[in-house]
């Protein structure tokens, strides 16, 4: 299975909310109360790995309250994996806190049900992740497993990954702010941009008075004035005019 870039996770999480066609409401299932649900028996050959997966999925619903579903099915009729999770995450999480993934075996394609709502997870008394969260959490889970992986090391991968995002999404959100610390911060950086704006401003004073003192000297070249029966003769010319009315010269 090729990697999935960005872009393609958030297309992938865009076309969930197009239902190109829909199941009928009689045949949704009810939501596994395991939070997994394999009844083609897709992971039957590694049933330890369904039970890792099972409590990895119930540990992050009991932790942080956020809900996961996986869905395995070994092939859809009349659906894809994109909008059968997408129907699944509108009945069982109409509210948005949580996540239905769908994996189809036979074409090894992933369906992603998260809502994007705009406002969900970014309210402190929400349960729900931000979609630009979700997107970079989905995208570096599926960048790290193998092309080569099997179908049972694949799911459990999948799975491990994303839950491991999300619960380190949740520690760094739950995580309390430590007021002095953060105001000895505020303070050394008030403190280092005082010292600099006075830095520059010291810099300027000193340039200023260079500039000023440069302008104000008048310096004159030194000149030598040969002598002439003991007095210097030779330094200039000068030239005088009477102006004066009605004088003739």
């Amino acid at each position: 299975m090729s990697r999935f870039s960005l872009s393609f996770v958030l297309c992938i999480l865009l076309s969930s909310l197009l239902s190109a066609q829909r199941l009928p409401d009689a045949d949704v299932p009810p939501p596994p109360l395991t939070r997994l649900s394999d009844e083609d028996g897709i992971l039957s050959q590694k049933p330890e790995a369904a039970r890792r997966i099972t409590k990895m999925l119930q540990k992050l619903e009991r932790d942080h309250g956020y809900r996961m579903f996986v869905i395995l099915e070994s092939a859809l009729i009349s659906t894809t994996a994109s909008d059968y999770a997408s129907q699944l995450q509108q009945e069982w999480l109409p509210d948005g806190g949580g996540l239905v993934i769908v994996f189809e075996s036979d074409t090894r394609k992933l369906g992603f049900g998260r809502e994007l709502g705009a406002k969900e997870g970014m309210q402190p008394d929400q349960i729900g992740v931000p979609a630009f969260s979700l997107v970079q959490i989905i995208s570096e889970a599926l960048h790290k497993i193998g092309e080569e992986e099997t179908t049972e090391d694949y799911v459990e991968k999948l799975v491990t990954e994303i839950t491991t995002g999300l619960t380190a999404w949740f520690k760094l959100r739950e995580a309390p702010m430590n007021s002095g610390h953060s105001l000895r911060l505020a303070l050394i950086a008030i403190g280092s941009l005082a010292f600099l704006a006075l830095c520059g401003m010291g810099i300027s004073w000193l340039m200023g008075n260079a500039d000023k003192k440069q302008s104000s000297v008048r310096i004159f070249p030194e000149i030598d004035l040969p002598e002439r029966l003991g007095a210097s003769y030779g330094g200039g010319t000068g030239a005088t005019n009477d102006f004066s009315i009605g004088k003739k010269n």
